[in-house]
C-alpha cells in the first residue's frame, strides 16, 4: 500500500499586537495558527507530494538546518496537522490510485503569477547562496503549460472545482468558462452527489493525464489545494 501526503491551504504571515510575525494557514477562508514545528512540517509539503519516509527525512533536515530544538515527535505534529485538515493523505495500491485518493476531493485554487514575487524569490535565494546570478533567467522564466494543463487552469479559474469534478468536466469535453454551465454539466438531470462523483471519476479514462497535469501545476506552484 502506497500513502502520499500533501499540504492544504495557503501560508500567510500576520502580525500580532506586538508586531511579531505569526504564521497562519488559510483554508476555506479560515485561519489556522501554527506552532514553529508545525510550520516546518507543513512547509515540507507545500507544493510537494511525498511519502512518509520522504516527509520525515525532509522535516528532520529542515529542523536541523533551522537550529530549532527537536520538540515532540514527528508523528505528534503530523497527526495534529492531519486532524486539523492542514495535511491530507491518500492510500492506494498504485501511485495513480494513491494520487487520486489524495487529490480527488480537494478543491483546486489557481495561484496568480506575479513577476515581482518570482524576482523577490530569486533575490532571496541568491542572497542565501542557493543560486547564482546567471541562474536568474531560468528561475524568472514562467513555466509553459501543455494543453491539458491549460485546460485544467481555465476550468479551475471559471469556478471552484474538486479534482474529481474537473476530471468529469474534461471527460465530457467541457470548454465553457461560465460557472453555471459547468455545474449544469456536472449535476443537472442526474442523481450525482459530491461523493458519488468522486467515486465515479476514479474510473474515467482521462484520469491519468488530468492527474499528471494537476500534479505538474501544483509542483510548479501554479495551483494550491483547499479542503471545504
Amino acid at each position: 500500500m502506497l500513502t502520499l501526503y500533501t499540504a492544504i491551504g495557503n501560508l500567510k504571515i500576520k502580525r500580532d499586537e506586538m508586531g511579531n510575525p505569526v504564521p497562519v494557514v488559510i483554508n476555506n477562508r479560515q485561519e489556522y495558527g501554527l506552532s514553529e514545528h508545525e510550520l516546518v512540517l507543513w512547509s515540507c509539503l507545500a507544493f510537494q507530494i511525498l511519502q512518509i519516509y520522504e516527509l520525515e527525512k525532509a522535516y528532520s533536515k529542515r529542523l536541523a538546518d533551522s537550529g530549532r530544538p527537536e520538540g515532540l515527535s514527528f508523528s505528534h505534529y503530523l497527526n495534529r496537522l492531519l486532524l486539523r485538515g492542514l495535511i491530507v493523505k491518500g492510500d492506494g495500491l498504485t501511485g495513480v490510485d494513491a494520487l487520486y485518493r489524495l487529490l480527488g476531493k480537494l478543491h483546486i485554487q489557481p495561484i496568480t503569477d506575479h513577476f515581482s514575487v518570482r524576482l523577490f524569490t530569486c533575490i532571496q535565494l541568491y542572497l542565501e547562496g542557493k543560486i547564482r546570478f546567471r541562474d536568474f533567467g531560468r528561475y524568472l522564466r514562467k513555466e509553459k503549460c501543455d494543453p491539458m494543463e491549460d485546460t485544467v487552469l481555465e476550468l479551475a479559474k471559471a469556478t471552484e472545482l474538486t479534482t474529481a469534478e474537473l476530471l468529469a468536466c474534461v471527460e465530457q469535453g467541457a470548454k465553457t468558462k461560465n460557472p453555471k454551465e459547468v455545474w449544469d454539466l456536472l449535476y443537472e438531470d442526474t442523481d450525482a452527489t459530491y461523493e458519488s462523483l468522486a467515486d465515479e471519476a476514479q474510473l474515467l479514462h482521462v484520469q491519468y493525464p488530468v492527474l499528471q497535469a494537476i500534479g505538474n501545476l501544483y509542483l510548479n506552484k501554479q495551483i494550491s489545494f483547499q479542503q471545504f
